[in-house]
């Protein structure tokens, strides 16, 4: 049986008013799925944020210890650097993309932290692990 044969049996069985109800209860279902769909979506967005907020305020910590620690003379190898950094990257990138969080918190260290960086590695002078 071809799909215009059951189509047609299916208009004759239903008539015009059947049929319409058929096509309305289709889209309904549609429009219902959708808006789950939307519901779903604008939850995990909220649950994304939480964890990028998360993963910027650790971040954020990071950064203000370490340099509170150069600060303090405590040295670090090249390896920790590079993870501070990657930190200063991560926060940075968050902070772009969300101008209500503050951010002001890290600039002073941020620039401690690289300064430093390049300091050391003109001179070699990272702590050996």
């Amino acid at each position: 049986m071809t799909t215009e044969v059951l189509v047609t049996i299916i208009v004759a069985f239903l008539g015009s008013n059947g049929l319409w109800a058929l096509i309305q209860s289709i889209y309904n279902k549609k429009d219902k799925t959708q808006d789950k769909l939307d519901l779903i979506n604008e939850k995990v967005d909220k649950i994304n944020y939480k964890v990028d907020t998360s993963n910027a305020t650790l971040a954020r910590t990071h950064i203000l210890r370490f340099s509170d620690e150069l600060i303090n003379g405590i040295d670090h190898s090249n390896e920790y650097f590079k993870q501070t950094l990657q930190d200063i990257d991560t926060y940075d990138t968050f902070c772009e993309k969300n101008p209500n969080f503050k951010n002001s918190m890290t600039e002073l260290a941020s620039e401690n932290i690289k300064e430093t960086y390049k300091r050391l590695l003109t001179k070699g002078e990272f702590k050996h692990e």
